[in-house]
């Protein structure tokens, strides 16, 4: 079973294409499942970024009655999803926004440090200013704070922070145990995203070496492309499908309502 539970829409203001034109993509792939995740509107959450990167408060309803118009027309599952900022000290926040609404599923990604949008092009250069062992302290403190959050049911590209090939100098495996730990503790899924193979670094998100403590700790997957126009949907993902099998992966996470249901990982 291969799917797709990564697509925005073009609400999020740097996105192109109607969903039916992503869901189109889908179908002539032969992709089994569909989620549509596109950001949330973090000026609900009591934040403005300062780059256009997400739905708006008023547009909310309309994409959650678009998601659902196609799940009555398809013949194939469209999941209703979301992708949310994890803010800290906003969860009371976070939570009573997703709750008025009936997610199959919700992605929560860390994309701010401080306000600073580290993985928004045009403030790449703030890069070189940092230090980039402590960078990837605070960046996966914050993952690992998502984690405890018990607000998601999914890690969106779980070591973004690599976007602009911008690594540690000293040996991370002990934040990348930490984290997977923490991960694994609150019984998270962790999703492969291989937009990080569209990205700078020429990636998937996470690397191998989360993916193999995904598998050590038993930790599920689920796939997506992250795609922000419809010739991006099903992106890497039978690369992807692949990468997985060789580590010893041989099922995929899938959800409805919330509830998480593991299928048989298959290719494309």
């Amino acid at each position: 079973m291969t799917v797709d539970y990564h697509l925005h829409t073009s609400r999020c203001g740097h996105a192109t294409g109607t969903m039916a034109e992503y869901a189109a993509a889908a179908e002539k792939q032969g992709l089994a499942e569909i989620g549509f995740a596109d950001h949330f509107p973090l000026e609900l959450l009591g934040f403005t970024p300062q780059h256009r990167v997400n739905m708006q408060p008023e547009e909310l309803d309309g994409y959650v009655a678009e998601v659902k118009t196609l799940q009555s027309r398809l013949s194939f599952p469209v999941r209703l999803g979301v992708e949310v900022d994890f803010l800290p000290g906003r969860e009371k926040e976070t939570a009573a926004a997703l709750a008025r609404h009936d997610f199959d599923f919700c992605i929560g990604s860390v994309h701010f440090l401080d306000g600073w949008d580290f993985t928004h092009p045009g403030e790449a250069k703030r890069y070189a200013e940092l230090d980039p062992d402590e960078l990837y302290d605070r960046y996966f403190a914050l993952v690992r704070d998502l984690a405890r959050s018990n607000l998601f049911d999914i890690v969106g590209h779980l070591d973004v922070i690599k976007k602009f090939a911008c690594f540690p100098r000293r040996d991370w495996s002990s934040v990348v145990d930490a984290s997977c730990r923490e991960i694994k503790k609150a019984d998270l899924c962790v999703e492969v995203n291989t937009a990080g193979w569209r990205a700078p670094v020429k990636e998937a998100y996470p690397g191998v070496m989360l993916l193999a403590k995904c598998r050590e700790l038993g930790i599920p997957l689920t796939l997506g492309s992250d795609a922000h126009s419809p010739q991006e949907v099903g992106y890497g993902l039978q690369r992807a499908v692949q990468l997985l099998a060789g580590l010893g992966f041989r099922e995929i996470a899938t959800f409805c309502g919330r509830r998480r249901i593991m299928r048989p990982l298959l290719p494309l």
